[in-house]
This record gives C-alpha cells, sequence and structure tokens, in this order.
C-alpha cells in the first residue's frame, strides 16, 4: 500500500481529513513529525531542524490561507542536551512567526523525533477541492531547489568551482532552511480557487489538488520556474533536472488555482507568481502531451 492508497484509506475513516490542515470552527489545527533517519540525519544541525519543523506547519496552515497562532510541540531525544536546544530554536522561531507555543510533551527515545501540532485562523479557508475547468495553475515560485540540495548534502560537492559552489550553497540553504508563503496564503483568500503547498513534490501535490478537485491539468512544462541556475549548474553536478523540478519535495511553494491572468493576479498579491498550466474537466495530469504521474516523495515506497 502506498501513502496515497493510506491517505485515501483516512479519508474514507475520517470525513473531516484531506486538507493540509483540519478545519474545526475558524480554527485550522494541523500535524507534522520530523523522525531521525527518515527525514533528517545527525549531520544536520539541530537548530536547522528545529526551525524546519515548525516550518513546514507553517506552510499547510499557508496553503489554506489561514494565520498561524498556536503550537504544540512533544519532542523525543535520547539525551536532554539536544531537546533544549532544539526547544531554544523553536522558541527563536516561533517568535519570528507570531506564535505561541502553548504547550507539548517531553520523551527520552532512542532516536529524535519532533512533532509540532499548529493551531491557525481562518474565516474563509482555501480548499484543494475548489477548482474549476478553465482555472490556470499556479507556483509561487521557482522549485527545485529542494531537491537538488538533498542530493548534493547526500554525496558531497568536492571539486565544484566558485560558481558551483555557490549555486551548492544556495540549494543546500533551500533545503535546509525552507520558508512557508504564510503572507501570500492570506493574500490568495479571495483570490484562489484550491490550494496545496508543494511538499511531497510537484506531481504529486498537483495530483492530490485535482484529485480533491475532481479535475484534471494540462501543463506547460516550459513554464514551470526552476531554482536559480538549476538548468545551468544541475546537468554538471549530476543533478537530474527535470526529476528535481517535477517531482521533488519539501518545496513548501504554494500550488494554486484561480480564474485571474497571472498579470492580474501578480498585481493583487504585490509579487511575481508563475501560471504554469490550466484545470481540465477531463481526469489525469497532462504536461507537454504526455502523463504526468505522481512521482514525489511517498513514506511506504
Amino acid at each position: 500500500m502506498s501513502e496515497r492508497d493510506l491517505i485515501a484509506r483516512i479519508r474514507e475513516l475520517f470525513p473531516r481529513a484531506g486538507d493540509d490542515a483540519a478545519i474545526i470552527g475558524r480554527q485550522l489545527i494541523t500535524n507534522d513529525v520530523l523522525v531521525e533517519n527518515v527525514d533528517f540525519t545527525r549531520a544536520i544541525p539541530l537548530r536547522l531542524i528545529a526551525r524546519k519543523s515548525l516550518t513546514i506547519n507553517l506552510s499547510d496552515i499557508a496553503a489554506m490561507g489561514g494565520r498561524p497562532r498556536y503550537a504544540i510541540v512533544a519532542i523525543g531525544s535520547p539525551d536532554e542536551k539536544g531537546a533544549a536546544t532544539i526547544i531554544e530554536e523553536l522558541a527563536i522561531a516561533a517568535k519570528e512567526n507570531d506564535v505561541e507555543i502553548a504547550g507539548g510533551d517531553l520523551s527520552r527515545s532512542e532516536h529524535l523525533f519532533i512533532s509540532v501540532t499548529l493551531i491557525g485562523e481562518a474565516s474563509q479557508p482555501i480548499l484543494r477541492s475548489g477548482a474549476r475547468r478553465g482555472d490556470r495553475v499556479y507556483l509561487s515560485r521557482p522549485i527545485g531547489g529542494s531537491a537538488a540540495g538533498l542530493s548534493l548534502l547526500q554525496r558531497g560537492t568536492e571539486g565544484a568551482d566558485y560558481a558551483e559552489r555557490e549555486f551548492i550553497e544556495s540549494a543546500k540553504r533551500r533545503h535546509l532552511e525552507p520558508e512557508a508563503e504564510v503572507d501570500l496564503g492570506m493574500k490568495l483568500v479571495s483570490i484562489a480557487t484550491s490550494c496545496i503547498d508543494v511538499s511531497d513534490g510537484f506531481s504529486t501535490d498537483l495530483h492530490h489538488l485535482c484529485d480533491a478537485s475532481k479535475v484534471g491539468a494540462l501543463i506547460d512544462g516550459d513554464r514551470i520556474p526552476a531554482f536559480q541556475d538549476l538548468p545551468r549548474f544541475g546537468p554538471r553536478l549530476g543533478i537530474n533536472v527535470r526529476d528535481a523540478v517535477l517531482h521533488g519535495g519539501e518545496e513548501y511553494a504554494l500550488l494554486f488555482t484561480s480564474a485571474l491572468r497571472e498579470s492580474e493576479l501578480s498585481a493583487r498579491v504585490g509579487r511575481p507568481v508563475y501560471a504554469v498550466g490550466r484545470i481540465t474537466q477531463e481526469p489525469g495530469v497532462r504536461i507537454n502531451g504526455e502523463v504526468l504521474e505522481p512521482r514525489g516523495f511517498d513514506h511506504f515506497l
């Protein structure tokens, strides 16, 4: 059973589930967990792991147009020093994002894990299920950098020249220090018809959105914005650029739909966004005339 199959079963059993966050009245509630040797290794500084644990939850709230408010944090750690470092960094990150950490739990664990439950609020949440035929498909920013950064972290970069090293460092930062699009999400409330964040990969998350809306999509691959300098340096560094852009996870860009044109929408939100395709009534996702399968990250494959 794949993660997608498991999620489908969860939706059958728990009808409230299915968006980036649960909706309870005006509240949005989401949870993510980072597990050592699955989501990170101890080669990554704990302060970055702590910040990322909050960011990925902020991104879920952003995808629904919400404002983050409170967090509950559970930490399992082999030692108290690691737990203390995480707590200190979470306090800093929460303050920067106007989030109050209101409680949680601590436990000794063989492997480190951080579980964050974030509570936000939205009077009119953006759902995955609102895309309509004819809507444009948008990305909030260039993608592929996180997958490139992960690949470069895993296999090293000896022998790179100066220009390549500049790209390498920026790709690593994109993976290790992602940014949630909270401000944009709130601006999209009256503009977007549906939204999801790109956490599992463009191909997989677009399928999630289309499945929820019972629609399909036609994507123009040439319009998908790639992370800066990825097409130039990626092949030289052994990175499959197409795979990084289409299937790479942990981007936390927003993938959304709207009836507005790109120029009008960009003007409304006060920054560039990128139209990459159209929503169709026919099911399935196609890119440049070919079927685009969901090949992003899957915990169980």
